[in-house]
């Protein structure tokens, strides 16, 4: 049994969590175990912990994919600190709003499987699905969510399974919940706003919907954790390599920042004004319900006033729409702008600051785990269509620190040096630092200087004379930033220096030919 505050978090290839939108890190703490109660929780034992605007998140160093949970800062309603005491670590003991949630994960079904019509919330868009059918991991795949046509995982909606006939009385009179910043309307299921990331009221001990456990969290604990109903809820995080003060401060003042925060009004919420604009009142003049005069003269009347309305109102209008399209014409502008000064990405990225870690080789690790991101990000169009990816560790500083370090500050050449032997120590395996023609540093997965030696090969065999830069336009022909020209000209070089081409020099250029009979 664990608890229902422990919320499953994602990650990225290279161990590290994606934020939500409108969330910032705050604060990295490393080598770090998790409790439950006393009992040590199994497989969490040696990891990091982020805290953000939003989450305390535990991303386990062995497993990310698999082990890493997280707490909302919601959730939190006060921290102990405790100093290292002999033997024993330091530790932060977080109680837990609402001691009675726990769960068992194990019952999540209270009707037995001969009732055929079920109800499932789609774990992607949180869409109520209804199936005429009894719903397994055999047959999930038939039936794909309503709403955006993707059929989710056994595991991950086993928990959200309800029998309509009892589903029905339950959901009936469960309304949307509107988010307290940008009152979007939200499935009840949901514990923060889909479009700000808020965190959203009455949900906290699911109340107001029957939202189940989450099948993706894995908490096994060693012994019992000695939680007992009425006491405090708490886990504890035990840091095996710094004293924690740091950690225990920061959580202490994003808690009494939230509860600050949550004192005062929220955006436009009882406002007089909008922006400096006063409310429109309504202009449109009263017609008289009665006539105060009689025959022609009040039947005039009247058609005079409907026809006064109707123009005060057409104007208004027309007002409106030109402000309309005025404003999706700046916002058209400012999102072009932002599209082509930004790179795209998927989600808000961690800032990797100096400042964040006790010693510079656990700040080399996280640049290490970012670096490893941002290749795979940024070559992943290469990694799909050719398989493996090669770039120089000149390009890659340049590229790094370009996209990734301004405003957090530049890192030096030896810094990323330092990264990039780090991958295979982090378990980045499908990355690695070699060395071309014994002097060119590269960042490559698998054999790619064989591969592009390869591609060279073929195309000087169905093109012979061809020159760099039609070596170039071949190599990068369904993607330009493919191959450098570095890269290109020390295959050619090491396939020279092997006897596999042939070089012309002319005052045109420098073109290559395939050597099928004098090989050295």
């Amino acid at each position: 049994m664990h608890l229902r505050q422990w919320q499953f978090v994602e990650t990225t290839t290279s161990g590290q969590p994606i934020l939500r939108e409108n969330e910032k890190d705050i604060y990295v703490e490393h080598q770090v175990g998790c409790y439950q109660g006393k009992s040590k929780i199994l497989g969490k034992q040696k990891g990091r912990i982020y805290v953000t605007s939003q989450r305390i998140i535990y991303i386990d160093d062995e497993s990310p994919t698999l082990n890493s949970v997280s707490l909302e800062l919601d959730d939190v309603l006060g921290v102990e600190y405790s100093s290292k005491f002999l033997r024993k670590s330091a530790r932060l003991c977080i109680f837990l709003k609402d001691s009675t949630s726990t769960a068992n994960p194990g019952a999540t079904d209270t009707v037995g499987p001969s009732n055929e019509k079920s109800c499932w919330t789609c774990p992607i868009c949180a869409f109520e699905n209804k199936t005429l059918e009894h719903l397994t991991q055999d047959n999930i795949h038939s039936f794909p969510c309503s709403n955006c046509g993707i059929a989710p995982d056994f595991q991950m909606i086993e928990g959200s399974i309800r029998y309509l006939e009892n589903a029905l009385s339950v959901f009936e009179n469960v309304e949307d919940t509107e988010c307290p910043a940008c009152t979007f309307l939200n499935h009840p299921s949901l514990r923060n706003c889909e479009i700000c990331g808020t965190r959203l009221p009455s949900n906290l001990a699911g109340d107001r919907y029957p939202s189940s456990t989450d099948k993706r969290v894995k908490v096994e604990l060693e012994t019992k954790d000695g939680l007992t109903k009425g006491e405090p809820v708490y886990v504890q995080l035990s840091f095996r390599s710094s004293d924690g003060l740091l950690l225990s401060q920061t959580i202490s003042n994003l808690i009494s920042d939230q509860r600050r925060d949550k004192s005062q009004k929220v955006y436009n919420k009882g406002a007089s004004s909008i922006n400096g604009v006063q409310p429109m009142k309504n202009e449109l003049l009263e017609t008289e319900t009665e006539l105060g005069r009689v025959g022609i003269a009040s039947l005039e009347k009247s058609q005079e006033d409907r026809l006064i309305n109707n123009d005060i109102m057409l104007g208004n209008a027309l007002t409106d729409l030109n402000n309309l399209m005025a404003l999706a014409s700046d916002i058209e502008k400012l999102y072009d702008t932002a599209e082509q000064s930004k790179p795209q990405r998927n989600a808000p990225l961690l800032t990797v600051d100096r400042e964040k870690f006790l010693t510079k080789d656990l700040f080399i690790k996280e640049i290490s785990r970012e670096l490893h991101g941002f290749i795979m990000n940024e070559f992943q169009e290469q990694k799909e269509t050719e398989g493996v990816i090669l770039i120089s560790l000149v390009d890659t500083y340049a590229l790094y620190n370009k996209t990734m370090r301004i405003g957090s500050g530049l890192i030096s050449p030896q810094e990323l040096w330092e990264a990039c032997k780090k991958f295979e120590e982090l378990g980045l395996s499908d990355l690695q630092l070699t060395t071309i023609n014994g002097r060119v540093l590269c960042i490559s997965s698998g054999d790619s200087f064989a591969f592009v030696k390869k591609k060279i090969w073929n195309i000087v065999t169905t093109s012979p004379g061809a020159d760099l830069l039609e070596l170039s336009r071949q190599l990068n022909n369904n993607n330009m930033n493919s191959w450098t020209a570095g890269i290109i000209m020390e295959a050619l070089n090491n396939c020279v220096n092997e006897g596999q081409l042939l070089i012309d020099e002319q005052i045109t250029g420098v073109h290559y030919y395939a050597n099928f009979d004098w090989r050295i």
